[in-house]
């Protein structure tokens, strides 16, 4: 979703945001939509492109409402000089409450249980599932959403286990007070039941969830991604799945988002189209920081979040 926004209109945005930031224009008007703009909110279903930046003559600032911004072409940006910023932190409470409820779903068998009952199927033996509590969950990347899970989690009193880069040696202090242990991805995949991948798109983490990866966890485990489709190689997983590799996965949005995934025939499934940031209290966050951000970037300010 893209919306042009001119700076004139930031107050009225603040009243007005909700209908602003759901406008979604097709790709090919991209271009010519933002020509004559000040400014643009991004959502993760658009793509900013060098030609964008080329033909926005007025373009001074890119808002990215959500964490990441792969999407975006930075160097381009700071060819223009367009200042590029994101609200990392606004959904995380809301995507971790996603991904828990996502691995209960799919451990106990919900979505299936539900979809029978609508056909008026009453096969109970066919939803025996598994339980959380006392299980061992493998958080891949423990920024500000992965956190937030294992918080939620511990009321289950599982063992957590995660993988992070650049932690300081007082998160690291933190983190082991809390229980948290800090392994590499190997042993994070050998030893987890329910194993959660929460780390922004990169290439670096582009595909990182392959055949090798999903090999190399429990056949009685399960996947939960609520990080974007392309962190995980579907191909892979639905081999995997189909081979019993893996018990099962939960997804809270696949690669080609928009056409039917091959994903949805299998019964071991489940999947979500990217709803974690969509929490009525997440998206009034995540507009009140993007709208006070903008006023303060067209005002020449430097927005704490700033990418570029």
């Amino acid at each position: 979703m893209l919306d042009p926004i001119h700076a004139e209109a930031v107050d009225r945005m603040r009243a007005d945001f909700d209908v602003v930031i759901r406008l979604q224009p097709p790709p090919d008007l991209l271009p010519d939509l933002v020509s004559d703009v000040d400014a643009v909110v991004l959502r993760s279903g658009a793509r900013l492109p060098a030609e964008v930046f080329e033909r926005a003559r007025r373009l001074k600032v890119v808002a990215r409402a959500g964490s990441g911004v792969d999407n975006i072409d930075q160097d381009a940006a700071r060819r223009a000089g367009v200042q590029v910023f994101n609200v990392p932190g606004g959904s995380a409470g809301a995507v971790a409450e996603l991904a828990i409820g996502l691995a209960l779903n799919v451990m106990r068998r919900i979505s299936l249980a539900d979809r029978q009952v609508r056909a008026d199927v009453w096969n109970k033996h066919a939803l025996e599932g598994d339980g959380l509590a006392g299980k061992t969950l493998g958080i891949i990347g423990f920024g500000n959403i992965g956190s937030r899970i294992a918080r939620i989690a511990s009321g289950f009193s599982p063992r957590i286990l995660a993988t992070a880069r650049r932690l300081s040696e007082s998160r690291r202090t933190e983190l082991a007070d809390r229980g948290v242990e800090l392994v590499d991805l190997p042993r994070l995949l050998a030893d987890s039941d329910v194993v959660c991948a929460a780390v922004p798109l990169t290439d670096r983490t582009r595909s990182m969830i392959g055949a090798a990866q999903l090999g190399a966890m429990k056949p009685t485990a399960y996947l939960v991604n609520v990080s974007r489709g392309g962190v995980v190689d579907e191909t892979a997983l639905l081999a995997a799945l189909r081979g019993g590799v893996i018990r099962g996965a939960a997804l809270d949005v696949h690669v080609d988002e928009g056409s039917t995934s091959p994903l949805t025939r299998l019964d071991n499934v489940v999947l979500t189209p990217h709803i974690g940031a969509m929490s009525a209290d997440a998206q009034r966050a995540i507009g009140h920081v993007v709208v006070d951000s903008l006023v303060l970037a067209l005002d020449g300010g430097d927005v704490p979040n700033r990418v570029c």
